[in-house]
């Protein structure tokens, strides 16, 4: 009925009679719980709080740079790049060719030492009149038959002059043996001759007395008995000259013999000695001369292959190459700010995307916080950063339905988990910032 009324009345009128429509207090109480819900969830719900930082993909073993020690001139490449290399083989030689000559001559004196060494031992041997082969050892002999040749001649040689030498002495030995029989025999004649002479002496002298001879005759018989007596005397004093020049010549033999061996031993010696000393300078040339051929030092694969052909001289201590150890776990490498370094802990949970491949599509990878650096690095487009490392959960997206291992050197990004935060102080964060530095102007 009231509403038939309020038909008739004029537009205004009908307009303050109508009472207001239930429906927009319906929709005004349905978006003021809405609003309550909203609220309500967004205080309570949560997000994560992530660092964002960048980085690359490494081997959990660090690659192994191949440096040059020494200065030389690259003779050969041995191995091309992305080829796969053992612990230990040759890598890159450079030219050694002056050391390896040295070390010949190294070994070539230390080899005519040890021929010297026998053959004095040989020699030392006969001095001491100990019978024995002269002929160097089967080992020597087959070892250098050249060598052993010319040794064995100088043996012969020194022997036959100490053969020589030893004849000398004995020929003037026998010279004097001779002269001293000689003599031995002259003092018997005239030790036999003066009883006979002493007789005709006496017999003539009885005569004399008697004036049955004359006087020279007596002396003459005198005379031949005091020659006999003196011929005794010098024979005596002779054979004792000659004995003594025997037992002279005798000194002389051993004289002889003990400074052949002195020599022998003084010359052994030095040659023992100069073999111990080009000994460790063999040793010194080996290590130097194996600077000059590069070896792999771990399994891995061939990367950054500074040069591919022979000819280039390299310096120390100049970098030739990377070997990149192979189906090693991988990590990540990544530059925090300092904005977010202290909101990081250990065992975080990490999102790591990586670039290569489209994250929405191929998926990320998990991880965790292994480490962080201690100490920022200065770096010329981030500023101070510093450096963590994530251990991967995997190391692999798959890619088509197929596994496709993730390459050391990938660029990634990875969302370092840090915390948690409601919803409505994410959302209203900004408004807050803005309220702060309006209430900080002047």
């Amino acid at each position: 009925m009231k509403k038939k009324y309020r038909d008739f009345l004029p537009a205004v009128l009908e307009v303050q009679e109508t009472p207001p429509s239930p429906l927009g207090r319906l929709l005004l109480w349905v978006i003021m719980v809405l609003f309550v819900i909203v609220v309500c969830w967004a205080s309570l719900s949560k997000v994560d709080i992530v660092a964002t930082t960048r980085g690359k993909l490494v081997v959990n073993e660090l690659s192994r740079p191949v440096n040059t020690s020494v200065t030389a001139e690259i003779v050969a490449v041995l191995v091309k790049e992305g080829q796969h290399v053992e612990k230990g083989q040759p890598l890159i030689k450079l030219n050694s060719k002056s050391l390896l000559a040295q070390l010949e001559e190294n070994l070539l004196q230390q080899q005519i030492n040890r021929f010297h060494i026998a053959r004095l031992t040989l020699l030392y041997e006969h001095y001491l009149n100990r019978p024995a082969p002269m002929t160097l050892p089967t080992e020597l002999q087959t070892e250098s038959p050249i060598l052993a040749k010319q040794i064995s001649m100088l043996l012969q040689a020194e022997v036959e002059d100490d053969y020589k030498e030893k004849e000398v002495f004995k020929l003037n030995q026998q010279v004097l043996m001779a002269q001293i029989e000689n003599y031995q025999a002259q003092k018997e004649m005239a030790e036999n001759l003066l009883p006979i002479y002493e007789e005709q002496h006496q017999a003539l002298d009885l005569l004399y007395k008697k004036n049955m001879t004359s006087k020279d005759s007596l002396l003459e018989v005198k005379k031949k008995y005091l020659e006999a007596k003196f011929t005794v005397s010098a024979a005596e004093a002779k054979v004792k000259e000659m004995r003594a020049s025997y037992a002279q010549i005798d000194t002389q033999i051993k004289s002889h013999v003990a400074d052949k061996i002195k020599e022998v031993e003084q010359e052994k010696i030095q040659k023992l000695n100069q073999n111990h000393i080009l000994s460790v300078q063999q040793k010194q040339l080996e290590a130097l001369i194996a600077q000059y051929e590069l070896k792999a030092p771990i399994a891995g694969i061939v990367e950054s292959l500074a040069y591919r052909d022979a000819g280039a001289a390299v310096e120390a201590p100049q970098e030739l190459l990377k070997i990149v150890p192979e189906n090693e776990k991988l990590i990540a490498e990544v530059w925090v700010s300092n904005q977010d370094i202290g909101f990081l802990r250990k065992n975080q949970s990490v999102t790591v995307k990586v670039d290569t491949f489209d994250f929405t599509r191929y998926g990320w990878i998990e991880g965790k916080l292994l480490t962080i650096s201690s100490d920022a690095i200065e770096d010329k487009d981030l500023g101070l950063v510093y450096k963590a490392v994530i251990e991967l959960s995997k190391n692999h997206l798959i890619i088509d339905d197929q596994a496709v291992n993730l390459e050391p050197g990938m660029s990634i990004s990875a969302e370092i988990i840090t915390g948690q935060r409601t919803l409505l102080s994410y959302l209203l964060s900004p408004m807050m910032e803005a309220l702060d530095d309006v209430g900080k102007q002047r």
